[in-house]
């Protein structure tokens, strides 16, 4: 995935209105890279979405004295939770990738013994797809896209609303499929006001 471009900002407007924007446009990216993630054909899908989160993550670091915290905070903290999530899926992805790159240049007397330790993490990689389909499916329980969208604007929601984050094409929670070997082969509080702020 190539490295998405921040919206254009107004150097009239206020910092805070900017970070706003950009927040707006990075949570965005995160949900127009799950559906890859969740389909698990494309072995870069799991770790667009922590790169796009650790983006988002990154403004809001920086921008969290501008907003309440009540609201903000929860917000904040998703974000991060969303990269350590999908941490064992990417983990398993990149020592398939390796296992599989070695077994085609082993000997033929190791190969056995590599096919099983691949056995063991397609294994390992299945329930910790598991446990990210159910994490990303308690990201929209809790109305967290719909949050963000509300906190942040139009831009932060998910670009579609037909189905769960964890669930696939068909709308189901699932497994997904077999895992690739190379490379190539909050609460869902409404806003109080459209800027992001709670009346008081």
């Amino acid at each position: 995935m190539a490295k998405p471009k921040d919206p254009p900002l107004d150097p009239r407007q206020s910092y805070r209105s900017a970070m706003r924007t950009l927040i707006g446009e990075r949570f965005r990216a995160v949900w127009e890279a799950v559906p890859v993630a969740v389909a698990g054909e494309d072995i870069e899908g799991v770790h667009d979405v922590r790169v796009a989160s650790r983006r988002l993550r990154a403004a809001m670091d920086v921008a969290a004295p501008c907003f309440p915290r009540s609201w903000y905070r929860p917000l904040h903290a998703a974000a991060k939770e969303i990269t350590g999530a999908l941490g064992e899926v990417r983990d398993r992805d990149v020592l398939l990738e390796t296992l599989t790159e070695e077994r085609a240049a082993a000997p033929a007397a190791e190969r056995s013994g590599i096919d099983r330790l691949i056995a063991r993490i397609e294994r390992e990689r299945q329930a910790a797809r598991v446990e990210m389909l159910a994490f990303l499916a308690g990201l929209d329980a809790r109305g967290l896209p719909q949050e963000a969208a509300a906190r942040f604007g139009p831009a932060a929601g998910p670009p579609q609303v037909s189905a769960p984050l964890g669930a696939d094409a068909n709308g189901e929670e699932g497994e997904g499929p077999s895992p690739p070997r190379a490379k190539g082969a909050t609460n869902g509080r409404a806003a109080k006001s459209a800027n992001g702020e709670e009346s008081r």
